[in-house]
């Protein structure tokens, strides 16, 4: 049974309460010092997502420009919306081309993806050095969870209550981590950011339209989870890494130290799980994996969650060296991309430092392909020169009007999961 949007809002604003308890503002007390969490419901709630709840998976475009949106429609047709971005310091979206991408999508009823972001840009961050501009971020996400910074949302309520027909996937800040975003090891600035920033949508929205996505980082869910009454969906990058597949950078990059760990040749991963020995113990079992251990794990603990994922960006990256050239193409480990894409869909097997086998298939409910060429920069618009070098980790061109055997293979994809995308 679906949770009410009332109930829901109740139970954001008491978690809410309960983790300001927990909170410990930068500098007012060691790091640490704040242990405990807030219990989880008894039993999971049940996902409120109306996509969640659908027989189909959905395709969503991405991300920033309708450019990724018209390169599929040149081959296919009927994908479900699209991703954006919105910044809390300015309280507007990120640039005019991702308002109107989102305008494009919401007036169809589509369902747009939204990172509102205030990592990348913290209020009140004037220059710096990473570290600095992280410390700030960590100080905006504790000012969140106290009440701050909500009324740089209200441009966006106006714009998701004027499209009630559209469904929103809202990110709250996306590829959240430690270091951007946790004051203390128990991270309760984060939950209760979230928390907060949720309840406070839900309360404003005369559309009842939006779901709530925690999108953290590979390997930091368990940690900095919000809790089951304020997540809707749980989100995960897939690159290249995700999928054991190689980065070039001027020089190979591997998920993993050959050999022991990558198995150049296959271009896989190599863990153990815990199987059975031959008088039945428990013993490490030694095996490739296509995916990476990390990502299987987030898929396992949304299902044990009753939560659906959303792979909130999905995208090739440079896998192989350029010899040279500078199109930015990977023919042959796209198409390989592709099909590990899908495979993780309908994964069933062991999963690394885990006993037992484990059946993942129809947890991931969306997919957001990254359709843009890169080798121009997050938007994917030609200006004329490279934002990114030949040869290095972003010099691709993922769009896959330009592709033979990915193309047909995220066609056959497509169909065989039983998406409304198709393609023509």
């Amino acid at each position: 049974m679906l949770i009410g949007r009332p109930l829901r809002t109740a139970l954001r604003s008491a978690a809410t309460a309960a983790l300001a308890g927990l909170l410990i503002w930068p500098g007012a007390a060691s790091a640490g010092a704040a242990t405990g969490t807030p219990a989880s419901p008894s039993a999971p709630a049940a996902p409120s997502s109306k996509a969640a709840a659908a027989s189909a998976p959905e395709l969503l475009l991405g991300q920033s420009t309708r450019g990724a949106w018209d390169d599929f429609n040149s081959f296919g047709q009927n994908a479900d919306g699209g991703s954006v971005y919105y910044e809390l310091r300015s309280g507007d979206w990120v640039n005019s081309a991702h308002r109107d991408f989102a305008t494009l999508l919401a007036d169809q009823g589509k369902t747009v993806q939204i990172g509102i972001s205030w990592k990348d840009n913290p209020p009140g961050f004037n220059g710096g050095d990473e570290n600095a501009k992280a410390a700030r971020s960590r100080a905006v996400t504790a000012e969140i969870a106290a009440g701050g910074h909500t009324a740089s949302l209200d441009r966006l309520l106006a714009f998701t209550n004027s499209h009630p027909s559209a469904r929103f996937k809202l990110r709250l800040d996306y590829e959240v981590s430690s270091f951007y975003h946790c004051t203390d090891a128990s991270c309760s600035s984060y939950k209760g950011a979230f928390n907060r920033l949720a309840s406070y949508l839900d309360g404003r929205s005369t559309a009842h339209n939006l779901d709530y996505v925690f999108h953290p980082v590979r390997g930091e869910f368990e940690a900095m989870y919000p809790g089951d009454a304020a997540v809707d969906w749980m989100g995960v990058s897939v690159f290249a890494h995700e999928l054991c597949l190689p980065i070039h950078d001027r020089g190979y990059l591997y998920n993993g130290t050959p050999p022991q760990n990558y198995d150049v040749g296959a271009s896989q991963c190599r863990n153990a799980y815990i199987g059975t020995d031959q008088h039945g113990n428990p013993a490490a079992v030694w095996r490739n994996f296509d995916h990476d251990a990390n990502v299987l794990k987030l898929v396992k603990f949304a299902k044990d969650h009753g939560k659906p994922v959303v792979l909130s960006e999905a995208g090739m990256m440079n896998f192989t060296a350029d010899g040279g050239t500078t199109d930015g193409l990977e023919q042959q480990r796209g198409d390989l991309w592709v099909k590990r894409l899908f495979s993780l869909m309908n994964y069933r097997g062991p999963i690394p430092n885990l006993p037992g086998e484990h059946d993942l298939r129809g947890v991931i409910r969306s997919v957001v392909y990254i359709n843009l060429d890169f080798r121009y920069g997050w938007d994917g618009i030609d200006d004329g020169s490279f934002d990114f070098a030949p040869d290095t980790t972003w010099f691709v061109d993922g769009r896959l009007s330009r592709y033979t055997a990915a193309r047909a293979s995220f066609c056959q994809g497509l169909t065989a999961n039983g998406f409304t995308a198709r393609c023509r």
